[in-house]
């Protein structure tokens, strides 16, 4: 065999082996791409967040027990809060007493012990024994008299509001004489304008002078103005009401604490 021969199938001997080797690498490969699969994401994120054990997850339900549990006595401690808040308003709401109110009250209260002081007057200058029943009547009597007279500093008051002032007198003589309502309206707007009057000419009771010079020139007016408003209301009184109550000047004087005039005089019997 010539050289020539012998090199050519060195050649080919060599180009087969790398042949070989070239298939059997390719082929390795391939078999890797293929055996190699892909995670899908709902795996990656399985890994990404492991399952918590029981014993965690009862933890977590535990504190979220706690926490409703202390919303829901916030809520209550407030709407507690909330229901005395109210309560106490209410409370207040309702010991709130208007003046007018309060001369209402009063009126009738007065209107109802005036009439008995002529008899309390008379009974404390009878000269005879007073029998038992006449003593307890008049102990009775003068109780109610220092009642009236523990309210004087807020009938003298009601001077200074207009609408207190006629609701008093109002009250006072619809319970005292019996008026209508008709008849103790008439009563209540006609002192409710004195009222107005009286303020503007400054003769109520919040304008009296603390000087003593000009007090009394101060009073003599007021005196003066009571009488005209005493004699007014007489004429819108029906007949014998103002007789019920020994209305007069000296009355409005009584209610405006002159302390010579506590005790109203005794009308005046007509000579026979």
């Amino acid at each position: 065999m010539s050289s020539k021969a012998t090199k050519l199938i060195t050649a080919l001997l060599v180009i087969g082996v790398v042949a070989f080797c070239w298939w059997e690498f390719q082929t390795r490969k391939t078999g890797s791409e293929a055996t190699t699969v892909e995670a899908p994401p709902a795996a990656v994120e399985a890994v990404a967040e492991p399952v918590k054990p029981p014993a965690a997850a009862a933890e977590d339900n535990s504190a979220l027990k706690n926490r409703l549990a202390d919303e829901i006595r916030a809520r209550q401690r407030l709407e507690a809060e909330a229901a005395m808040l109210r309560a106490q308003a209410a409370a207040l709401k309702t010991n709130t007493i208007t003046p007018v109110a309060k001369a209402q009250e009063i009126g009738k209260r007065t209107g109802t012990i005036l009439p008995a002081l002529i008899e309390m007057e008379t009974l404390s200058k009878k000269t005879d024994a007073l029998t038992p029943e006449e003593k307890r009547r008049l102990l009775q009597l003068q109780r109610d008299h220092a009642q009236l007279l523990g309210a004087l500093p807020e009938i003298t008051a009601f001077q200074d509001n207009p609408e207190a002032y006629g609701s008093f007198f109002g009250n006072m003589f619809q319970q005292a004489a019996g008026l209508t309502d008709a008849q103790a309206a008439q009563v209540q707007e006609f002192m409710r304008q004195r009222a107005v009057i009286m303020n503007q000419q400054e003769l109520n009771s919040a304008k009296e002078p603390t000087d003593p010079k000009l007090e009394e020139a101060w009073e003599e007016r007021r005196d003066k103005f009571n009488e005209q408003t005493a004699e007014g209301l007489k004429g819108v009184l029906p007949p014998g009401a103002a007789e019920k109550v020994n209305f007069g000047p000296e009355l409005m004087e009584f209610l405006e604490m002159d302390f010579d005039k506590l005790v109203p005089k005794t009308p005046e019997k007509p000579a026979l």
